[in-house]
């Protein structure tokens, strides 16, 4: 995906020890200040006490970094949570990406990000 062009349904992955998520992402086009589509899914990978979790994250005018709420998935080893939902930024989203973690409580553990059109944090 190129920061200029228009994508009917980007789907990104993203792996952690312990967990890993998927987004899907429709009608998103760079520079957007419209809504879009969004799909998240996180599977617990792991029996071992901690949950896994995931969530939107963007990029706004000059890289700034949005982040949207975590989705949690609190059933254990072996269960996949899914969320349907929208999404939209009024200062113009650049860049659209997924970061998945593993954690205890509130303790962080250990996560990935994966961007649809740049690299980097």
């Amino acid at each position: 995906m190129t920061a200029s062009s228009a994508q009917a349904s980007t789907t990104l992955y993203c792996d952690t020890t312990g967990a890993s998520g998927a987004i899907t992402v429709n009608n998103y086009y760079a520079n957007t200040t419209e809504s879009f589509g969004v799909i998240l899914s996180v599977p617990d990978l792991l029996g071992d006490g901690h949950h896994a979790r995931i969530r939107l994250i963007g990029k706004g005018p000059g890289g700034t970094r949005v982040n949207w709420p975590w989705h949690y998935n609190y059933d254990g080893a072996d269960t996949t949570k899914a969320w349907s939902s929208s999404a939209q930024y009024s200062a113009g989203l650049a860049d659209f990406g997924l970061q998945v973690a593993r954690y205890e409580g509130d303790t962080y553990l250990n996560s990935c990000t994966k961007w649809a059109a740049s690299d980097g944090s």
